[in-house]
């Protein structure tokens, strides 16, 4: 096991394994091998340029994609005291703005691609724009006497998705980031042998954690820009002996529809695969079991407030496999009713969660910081516990559809759409009405243009209690995601809003 006894900031995980593993390779990116003595370096010369430009826990802005670029400018922000504000590359113009008006950062550490994007979204002559290619090209200097830096500082801020609201800023404390790390490296149970193919953005939670795992316990990570070349990375899975994966059901849904002998052939040195965001079909967890049967199949659920707070195996619990898991190590979950009483085993709730990992407030956002209270984080999620302490996950509280005083979770209407062949992806909402308050609306995308829309409606009768029949069904090329393949409801209810509010 790992010993965390010494690493109370996120930099200590790079700076305890420079001393420990220093020729070890600690990322793989663009067929380049960057050592943990090397990248605990390069990220301590954009540290040192920091320094003679900020103060202690100024924030500074990133806007890059995964690449090492990435991972050394952000451990060089951490490294100098300041606060890494992470920006997902593919960002609006519209959120840039937002995200840099609410956190104020005077420097961005971006390339040059990203120029157009800066200079449209209009940010101010106060941001100074470093191009992290040409900084790492340059010999800086070493000279600028190190920040301290506390457990408690703030370490990042990233923005939530704004999937039912405006995007807020969450920010975390070093210690935040570590406790989480120690709790997923406790659960899987990962050593320095493990090696890592990390797929998923560096600039969402998800992407983040897995790095900060594999680098804390001294393991290699094989990064890649994105997800798109299924192939590239099923063969870097199998070039590396790669021990881990970590992606988000939309890639495994691609990997078992479109690449399942390769996966299979490829998966085989795979010790676990790991995903999050939304709760998985049945279809998907047996798939991704019997295609790697060797392979530990692992789902958490967490918001980047409150990371991975529960866990589940699905090899090991055959008959959950419609729960999100247990309590993760170290945290408490509990699901709570409009009293904040603790609910009874299978009584709907909002969940709750306690742990080190759970963050105290949002960046200057004290509303929303009401959500933490007495250091339990009050989720929003609706659902329920079974006697034996698995979760179930019901949706969002915003999200509940009311209909004549009957409460509709949309994820149980969609989970059965989406079993209609032909179906590829679904998404409810509630749409108002004179008489019913409410009534449920389908949206689908098909695989077929001459797709009947009258078989999903044909299949909600027969498997549904009437009121959650959809009313109406539309046919949309896309049902609207993000990057981590939350779905975007709000962009669904946007055409109703002034009508239901």
């Amino acid at each position: 096991m790992v010993d965390f006894s010494k690493m109370n900031t996120i930099p200590d995980f790079l700076e305890k394994n420079a001393q420990q593993f220093p020729d070890k390779p600690a990322l793989v990116f663009d067929k380049k091998s960057f050592s943990y003595q090397e990248l605990n370096s390069q990220s301590e010369l954009v540290a040192n340029f920091l320094l003679s430009k900020t103060k202690p826990q100024d924030v500074v802005a990133i806007l890059l994609p995964n690449s090492a670029d990435f991972v050394i400018s952000y451990f060089g922000v951490l490294k100098a005291g300041c606060i890494a504000l992470l920006i997902p590359p593919n960002i609006s113009d519209d959120k840039l703005k937002f995200q840099v008006a609410k956190t104020q950062p005077n420097l961005i550490l971006t390339e040059s691609k990203y120029s157009a994007k800066i200079e449209r979204a209009n940010l101010g002559p106060k941001l100074e724009v470093i191009d992290t290619q040409t900084l790492l090209g340059i010999q800086l200097s070493t000279d600028q006497q190190p920040r301290t830096i506390a457990p408690t500082d703030t370490s990042t801020i990233i923005f939530t998705s704004g999937t039912t609201s405006e995007p807020k800023g969450v920010q975390l404390q070093h210690t935040n980031v570590v406790n989480a790390t120690k709790n997923i490296v406790e659960f899987l149970n990962l050593t320095p042998q493990e090696i890592d193919v990390n797929i998923s953005a560096l600039s969402h939670s998800f992407g983040l954690g897995h790095l900060h795992c594999f680098l804390a316990v001294g393991g290699t990570t094989v990064l890649f820009r994105d997800a798109i070349n299924l192939k590239e990375i099923l063969n870097a899975i199998s070039a590396n002996h790669a021990t881990t994966l970590g992606a988000v059901p939309a890639i495994l849904r691609l990997l078992l529809n479109n690449f399942r002998t390769e996966f299979q052939e490829h998966g085989k040195s795979l010790r676990i695969v790991q995903t999050n965001t939304s709760p998985l079909e049945k279809e998907l967890i047996e798939g991704i079991l019997n295609t790697l049967p060797s392979t530990n199949f692992s789902y958490y659920y967490g918001l980047t407030e409150a990371s991975r707070s529960t866990f589940i195996t699905f090899n090991q619990h055959a008959d959950k496999l419609s729960s999100i898991g247990q309590a993760s190590p170290n945290v408490q979950v509990e699901v709570r009713d409009a009293r904040d009483q603790v609910c009874s085993p299978g009584e709907l709730g909002e969940i709750c969660i306690k742990g080190k990992m759970v963050i105290q407030e949002y960046w200057q956002n004290p509303s929303a910081s009401e959500k933490v209270k007495a250091g339990w984080f009050h989720s929003g999620d609706v659902g329920y516990m079974d006697p034996e302490g698995f979760l179930y996950y019901k949706g969002r509280y915003n999200d509940l559809i009311n209909v004549s005083g009957e409460k509709v979770s949309p994820e149980e209407v969609e989970d059965l759409i989406k079993k209609v062949p032909g179906v590829t992806d679904a998404a409810v909402i509630g749409i108002p009405d004179k008489i019913l308050g409410e009534v449920i609306k389908a949206f689908i995308s098909v695989s077929d243009k001459e797709f009947d829309v009258h078989l999903v409606t044909q299949l909600c009768r027969q498997k549904l209690e009437s009121y959650k029949v959809p009313r109406e069904v539309e046919i949309i090329k896309e049902i609207p995601r993000t990057d981590n393949g939350k779905l975007q409801r709000n962009k669904l209810k946007k055409s109703y809003t002034e009508l239901i509010y």
